[in-house]
């Protein structure tokens, strides 16, 4: 194999060749073009332009411009201060599902500290609006929220055997969401899927927006924002700047606030019941039947993380107790969900707003709980729209800028169209149900499910290649399918009634 002139892009300065005395080597890459880069790896391609490293583990399939070998460096210290961003030029950032791979730690991970992850990943945004989701279903909605519990546990272990029979046939230590898809579905499928996640991340994004607008305006009122989005423009001005960071992985160390403020508001629930700080005879309902198809995408929200079990799973000290893992933190979440459901919608019935701390009584728990939640979108908002900003960057767009206007540009507009999305619907409840019928149903139930059909059954590396198995593997298509069509209908209708209120008000 002929040895490539390599030139590379050193804390953002091109086309300065590489210093004298280090030697080069060429590997070929792995099965079906796949690599794993880290601070030791970098693509060459034709035009002999080296591609950011990163400090990170990254995975994807060079584009077509890229030569099949990558060169490897004998002094990789050298590359610690290169920039993060795997993606600057030329492919795409990790799994792309629910979070980075960038704030997965490397390290093997015990059976406590895997459970922790997963509390983390799940327990997010939609915590805060399950009991919203049962105003809209009434109390038959605990039932659903048990159901979606079940499915989408068993769809993070289908995913996870998926996972195993790829890694069984590709011989890669290293398997994405996408691999998977991609080994089911075909490159077709892996584009698809990759949309599926890019367009969910961005939503994602939108949302955070929205509760920021939302928290804001009920901490300070009109006193300081006029108007909602005038509160989501203040709080742009703090959280797109941390899109241009260096090091967007930085911000996961700050992750501990998520579990903080989660834990604060369920027990601030606790503690508002349990000393009566509300007033008694809220009006509640048995069932809501025409809004019950709100509830799916929102409580679906809750179980969202698919995207990043594999990952978890690899970091484990011992990852065949992964099942256990997903069975102790699916049940911890599934408890913490329902009990503040359950109480926020006894105590505050039908009046119950679309955050819950919205509808607590004004006193220094309520305002620990705002403040937390301000916190933790800021530290989540460039994690979650980094996968984003990695393909756009990886698609060729303002190629001619350079580098380093190229990156901030491309993740500025980015983070302005989340934004502009935030300011168009501002409405967090329906924005989260729709999101989540469309999008989160499709990569944690429907997805896994189909990848664990194509890919498992009939496989003689398979363990589950039981009717059992499959039977519950066309369950979950079936009620994915359900949960996305009238979800999806029922939360743009929801959405359009708010749009149209809200000009009717203005005008």
């Amino acid at each position: 194999m002929a040895q490539a002139k390599i030139q590379f892009f050193c804390n953002g300065v091109s086309g300065k060749p590489l210093k004298s005395g280090l030697k080069l080597r060429e590997f070929p890459v792995g099965q079906r073009g796949q690599v794993v880069v880290s601070t030791s790896n970098i693509f060459a391609d034709r035009s002999c332009r080296g591609q950011f490293p990163t400090r990170n583990v990254y995975r994807s399939a060079p584009p077509p411009c890229f030569q099949r070998r990558f060169v490897q460096l004998s002094r990789p210290w050298q590359l610690r201060r290169l920039v993060s961003s795997a993606a600057a030029d030329g492919f795409a950032l990790g799994d792309g599902a629910n979070t980075s791979e960038a704030a997965v730690s490397q390290r093997k991970s015990t059976f406590l500290q895997a459970v922790l992850n997963v509390m983390n990943i799940l327990m997010g945004v939609g915590l805060l609006s399950i009991p919203y989701a049962l105003r809209q279903a009434g109390w038959l909605g605990l039932a659903v929220l048990a159901f979606l519990g079940f499915v989408t546990n068993y769809a993070g272990k289908a995913l996870i055997e998926a996972h195993a029979v790829v890694r069984k046939r590709t011989g890669k230590e290293t398997v994405g969401y996408e691999d998977i898809a991609e080994a089911a579905l075909g490159r077709a499928g892996r584009a698809l899927v990759s949309a599926i996640m890019y367009v969910e991340l961005f939503g994602t994004c939108a949302l955070l927006f929205i509760l920021q607008g939302d928290n804001l305006t009920n901490l300070l009122g009109k006193s300081v924002f006029a108007t909602k989005k005038h509160a989501m423009i203040a709080a742009a001005a703090v959280m797109i700047p941390t899109v241009w960071l260096p090091d967007v992985t930085a911000l996961s160390y700050l992750g501990f606030l998520g579990v903080i403020a989660t834990i604060s508001v369920v027990g601030t629930v606790i503690f508002t019941f349990a000393t009566g700080g509300y007033v008694p005879g809220a009006e509640t309902a048995l069932i809501n039947p025409t809004s019950l198809p709100l509830t799916f995408g929102i409580m679906a929200f809750v179980y969202a993380g698919h995207g990043v079990f594999p990952s978890i799973q690899a970091s484990m000290q011992k990852p065949k107790d992964f099942d256990k893992v997903l069975n102790l933190a699916y049940a911890l979440v599934g408890t913490c969900c329902a009990l503040i459901a359950a109480l926020g919608y006894y105590m505050y019935g039908n009046r119950v707003a679309d955050v819950i701390i919205f509808s607590l009584p004004a006193g220094p728990l309520a305002l620990l709980c705002s403040c937390l939640i301000l916190i933790n979108p800021l530290t989540k908002y460039a994690l979650t729209l980094e996968p984003v900003c990695a393909a756009v960057q990886g698609s060729g767009l303002m190629a001619r800028l350079q580098s380093g206007l190229r990156r901030v540009s491309i993740r500025g507009i980015v983070a302005v169209g989340t934004l502009v999305s935030a300011m168009y619907v501002p409405y967090l409840a329906m924005v989260m149900s729709l999101i989540g019928s469309v999008l989160t149903i499709s990569v944690s139930v429907f997805l896994p499910a189909l990848f664990h059909l194509k890919l498992c059954h009939g496989n003689s590396g398979s363990e589950q290649n039981t009717r059992y198995s499959k039977g519950w593997d066309y369950t979950c298509l079936v009620v994915s399918l359900v949960c996305a069509v009238s979800g999806t209908a029922a939360a743009l209708k929801g959405l359009a009634e708010q749009i149209a209120a809200a000009s009717l008000t203005v005008a």
